[in-house]
């Protein structure tokens, strides 16, 4: 048997890549670079947050929904301090109703010009309160504007996920319920390996975390370190969970810089140690 050295010419058809690959090979190669394309979903680092974006992105109906709820927000506050401040300093109620001696002798009908000030007289004769809850509405406003564009980015990162990841386009969303959603969330976290600390996950770790707050909660009501009743010395008790007094207790425990959480769901370690939970409870 005689053996012969492969030409050159020979090796030359199986360079390149449509000829050096078969089609096993060109589809293994594909799905990496789309599997690098995709891995900035991998291992995120806020969880919690993440299933809560995606969460109300669905229940918002979707990215159009949230940036009109967003721009129509800001227009709502504009408009209540602006009327507001008309109501309270720029009409002229003695004029409105006739109570001094000039308002009196007007013999034809008050119009509603001859009420409403010039901007000029508003800024004028403004008391220095007015003034404090202006630059306060305004601060309050900016702060408004910087959360809904953080939001915005936010929203529009989700976008992205429903889109790639999840194979969502936005005409499909309006049609589809959570449930379907959820189960491709589960599908996604095998192939792009959202949580880093298991392989795959359960409807019950993407409600653990959505529910985190609102369980704990619960918890401080049902064990009775929270009871949410008012002692009243005729009727008695009754039930009071304001929506101040919820946002107060959010702020003391979990968005506050002195709360016993670390990132929001990891306990302090300090919390963590026996001898210490007195002096920190105080």
């Amino acid at each position: 048997m005689e053996y012969r050295p492969v030409n050159n010419e020979e090796n030359d058809t199986f360079e390149g890549q449509d000829q050096t690959l078969s089609p096993y090979m060109q589809f293994e190669t594909q799905d990496e670079s789309t599997h690098e394309k995709q891995s900035k979903w991998s291992h995120q680092k806020d969880l919690d947050d993440f299933f809560v974006r995606i969460y109300q992105y669905h229940q918002k109906h979707g990215f159009f929904c949230i940036v009109l709820s967003e721009i129509f927000g800001l227009i709502q506050f504009i408009f209540i301090v602006s009327f507001t401040t008309l109501i309270v300093q720029c009409v002229d109620y003695p004029l409105l109703f006739r109570s001094t001696p000039f308002a009196r002798n007007i013999t034809n009908k008050i119009q509603i010009n001859q009420v409403i000030q010039s901007p000029k007289q508003c800024l004028h004769h403004m008391h220095l309160i007015t003034s404090l809850c202006l630059i306060l509405s305004i601060i309050y406003w900016l702060y408004r504007l910087c959360r809904a564009l953080y939001n915005l980015l936010s929203y529009f990162n989700i976008r992205a996920f429903y889109t790639q990841a999840l194979d969502i386009k936005p005409n499909d969303l309006p049609n589809m319920t959570w449930h379907e959603v959820q189960q491709r969330l589960l599908i996604a976290q095998r192939t792009h390996h959202l949580c880093i600390h298991k392989s795959t996950l359960t409807e019950l770790d993407i409600h653990n975390r959505l529910l985190r707050f609102k369980n704990y909660e619960v918890a401080l009501v049902n064990k009775g370190i929270l009871p949410p009743k008012l002692h009243l010395p005729i009727i008695g008790d009754i039930i009071s969970f304001t929506s101040g007094f919820k946002f107060n207790l959010r702020l003391i425990l979990f968005w506050g810089p002195y709360s016993p959480f670390d990132q929001r769901w990891h306990l302090r370690q300090e919390y963590k140690i026996h001898s210490q939970r007195e002096a920190l409870a105080r």
